[in-house]
């Protein structure tokens, strides 16, 4: 068993095979391997862990070479203890996961042995790390194994610049998202407005050039007007200086206006850009993402960047200018001032330097507390129905509390870094104006070398210089905080869509015929939801999903549409596979009626046009029948028209389903998937609902999740599923008889209308003599079906 690897026993290139983003090798560990490993032996996997054997924290590593397993413990001393295993001795490999917390064993000839324990925390690594030695066991160890990439060492997410692991679902590490390359990207948002760009500089430029050419102005008169006492050229210095103050005005509006309409421009781009990658992105990063935290992210981040670009940019590029001209002006007016001036500047420089460094670190943790404070918000007020219903304002006020609390803190600690450092950078630039008052007065009196009026402007001057400094100095603030908004806005944008929903691939006609080929599925690496299921829907066949509470049936209908891909297997839609398929089309030929239906805070006529647009009225009052929805709303006050708030607030639970099912009619979809549609509607409303699921399955394929399990008496099929598996299947009489799982879950449903609606027949000797055998038979099929 050789595997083709470089050999490298390089530090560098040992932690590039780490499957954990954000860790490193201890240097104990690896001078240990170097130490243990036989000739031509390499690492090809390192997975962290946080617990050791017994239970206990404490940091694990786990090692696969392309020799052995190697399973290691480090001590807070530093010592490594660690034990071995030849991999052609293991059988097999196997993920163990409890509640908090799981492990790695492996099978040998005899017995089984567990090699590791770790948190939940790293569990995706452990689960890849157990899929990959599997396969490797299951090739007897073939070299082509180790070259294939297949390994998650090698197939871990890894950042596009350097080849480190990156962070889960980006493109880039934390290392290569540098500032210069951030506000690279943020700039090239820019591009498209060079025109103006260009005009914006001019304009500040001219702006900055009069207003510094006053304290010049100011020297002549004392030097040339006052002090010769020339009145002619008092009346063209009061000019000039008037003309200056007026042209001033306009550059100012000019250039305020100029930068406003960037930034607006640039917030809009960069939130139009943010918001279509979002709807790229697969249902995955959304179930592992906050909405509050998305949305921080979309508005408040993005307007961070707009106020750094209207007020910061445009501070940045009048002081730098400030700088160079005044500079100029200084070392015309007298070299030697000039380079006293220059004193305070590179204390200034590497004050700022430290003060960014760590400023940076504070706003990082600002933006993450402001993130779940607005995370809180989102949770919290959609739900605030729940939360009176178990009177917890209290304690939601609390938690809010902590919460501002966190933020509160980390704002302190910002404010109290630039407290310190304002001031301090303060007295720096008053060591220099008064070497400059003393050396200058100096000259004045006794060298006689520069004139008063000299000495007034360059003390003007001086002071212009360093007043852009500080203002350099104090933008850093807003600068670290534009830097943690791009950082995070970035991190959408370099997210990557985990699959295409681009035209170009396949669109044939959609049928209805759906193929399940030993598909199975995981969410985010854990344990598989799916397991190797097969099953075959006919074009126009009614199927009905059973099973108990996390069976997998709403993955299985998840599937389907493209929400999720499968982790194995595939799945052919009218003969197509599903990866080869334009899933914008798909999706607009299958119908969804969910268990609580969404509904957009709009007009019911916007609800139930919402998959068609265009539709005419007929068409529209057309499925409002068949959906049993067009009587309840022409009752309304506005009818069609009427605003049903956020999420329908002020329609009932039917209702809100028919508008529903009236939107699904209306789409006239292939394939229909319903999600235990009438679980939560009382009995009338369940009786519309039916009548217009009737009317909406008829001559086209439908995969119903049912509540009630007496309504697929009627299904062609019905899938019953235990554990991600396929257990059972076939037509209604048929499961009965089969005395198997269906007919469990018939029974104990049927016990529990039969204890809640039938209590008054208790009172007849007969019917408690028939229930008791009822009960005898029931009890005989369950210890049948154990």
């Amino acid at each position: 068993m050789e595997a083709n690897n470089s050999g490298s026993n390089d530090w560098n290139d040992w932690n590039n095979k780490i499957m954990a983003e954000g860790k490193e090798l201890p240097g104990f560990l690896v001078e240990k391997l170097r130490e243990i490993m036989e000739e031509n032996e390499s690492p090809l996997v390192f997975v962290p862990s946080d617990l050791n054997l017994q239970g206990n924290f404490q940091e694990s590593w786990l090692v696969l070479t392309n020799k052995r397993i190697i399973a290691a413990t480090i001590s807070k001393d530093g010592m490594v203890e660690y034990k071995t295993y030849a991999l052609t001795l293991v059988k097999s490999a196997k993920l163990v996961n409890g509640y908090g917390s799981g492990a790695i064993k492996i099978q040998y000839e005899f017995h089984v042995v567990e090699i590791i324990r770790f948190t939940k925390k790293y569990l995706k690594y452990f689960s890849q790390f157990a899929r990959y030695l599997q396969k490797i066991i299951e090739n007897n160890y073939k070299a082509e194994i180790w070259e294939n990439n297949e390994h998650p060492g090698l197939n871990a997410n890894r950042c596009r610049e350097c080849g480190r692991p990156a962070p889960e679902g980006l493109t880039l590490c934390n290392r290569c998202q540098t500032k210069k390359k951030m506000m690279k990207r943020l700039f090239g948002y820019l591009k498209p407005y060079t025109a103006r760009i260009i005009l914006m500089l001019m304009t500040t430029f001219a702006f900055t050039l009069v207003g510094l050419i006053q304290p010049y102005l100011q020297k002549f008169m004392i030097d040339e007007v006052l002090t010769k006492k020339q009145l002619d050229l008092l009346k063209f210095i009061v000019i000039a200086i008037l003309a200056a103050h007026i042209f001033r005005s306009v550059l100012q509006g000019l250039r305020s206006f100029q930068l406003t309409y960037l930034g607006q421009k640039i917030t809009f781009d960069l939130r139009s850009d943010v918001y279509s990658h979002l709807q790229k992105l697969s249902l995955s990063y959304f179930d592992k993402s906050m909405t509050g935290a998305i949305m921080t992210r979309v508005t408040g981040d993005t307007q961070e960047l707009q106020q750094f670009i209207v007020n910061g940019l445009e501070e940045i590029i009048i002081e730098v200018f400030t700088m160079i001209i005044i500079a100029y002006f200084l070392f015309v007016m007298d070299w030697q001032l000039a380079l006293i001036v220059l004193i305070p500047a590179p204390i200034i420089y590497f004050g700022t330097k430290y003060y960014n460094k760590n400023i940076r670190r504070v706003y990082r943790r600002i933006w993450r507390k402001r993130s779940n404070m607005n995370a809180s918000l989102g949770g919290t007020i959609p739900g605030i129905r729940v939360i009176k219903a178990f009177a917890k304002e209290d304690e939601e006020i609390k938690r809010f509390h902590n919460i501002m609390e966190d933020f509160y803190q980390e704002n302190i600690k910002a404010a109290k870094y630039q407290s310190i450092f304002s001031p301090a950078l303060s007295v720096t630039t008053v060591i220099g104006s008064v070497l400059i008052w003393g050396y200058g007065g100096y000259r004045v009196i006794v060298e006689n070398s520069i004139t008063v009026g000299t000495l007034i402007a360059f003390t003007s001057y001086m002071w212009q210089f360093y007043q852009p400094i500080q203002r350099l100095s104090n933008l850093s603030v807003q600068y670290q905080r534009a830097l943690t908004a791009i950082e995070r806005v970035f991190e959408i944008l370099d997210q990557k869509p985990e699959f295409v929903l681009e035209g170009g691939m396949q669109k044939p006609e959609i049928k209805g015929e759906i193929v399940f080929e030993n598909v199975s599925f995981r969410y985010r690496d854990e344990e598989e939801v799916l397991n190797n299921v097969s099953l075959r829907i006919k074009p126009g066949e009614m199927v009905g999903l059973v099973g108990s509470s996390g069976s997998g049936k709403t993955t299985l209908v998840n599937l389907i549409p493209g929400f999720y891909l499968p982790t194995e297997g595939n799945i052919w839609i009218d003969g197509v596979n599903l990866l080869d398929m334009d899933l914008r089309y798909l999706r607009s030929r299958i119908g969804f009626v969910l268990q609580e239906p969404f509904l957009f805070p709009g007009t019911i006529w916007e609800n139930i046009t919402y998959g068609k647009p265009d539709a005419t009225l007929e068409e529209v009052i057309s499925a409002a029948k068949a959906a049993n929805a067009h009587d309840f709303i022409m009752e309304l006050s506005e009818g069609y028209d009427t605003y049903v708030g956020e999420r329908g607030v002020g329609l009932s639970g039917g209702q809100k389903q028919r508008i529903s099912i009236a939107r699904a009619i209306l789409t006239n979809p292939a394939i229909l998937i319903l999600d235990e549609a009438t679980s939560s509607v009382d009995t009338e409303a369940e009786k519309l609902i039916q009548e217009a699921l009737d009317r909406l399955t008829k001559n086209r394929t439908t995969i119903a999740i049912a509540h009630r399990l007496s309504t697929l008496k009627n299904a062609d099929k019905i899938i019953v599923l235990a554990h991600g598996e396929i257990v059972e299947e076939g037509k209604h009489e048929e499961l009965m008889a089969k005395n198997g799982v269906f007919r469990q879950l018939v029974e104990i449903q049927s016990e529990i209308i039969r204890d809640r609606d039938n209590v008054k027949e208790m009172d007849f000797p007969g019917d408690r003599e028939l229930m008791r055998a009822r009960d005898r038979d029931r009890d005989r099929n369950r210890m049948t079906f154990k």
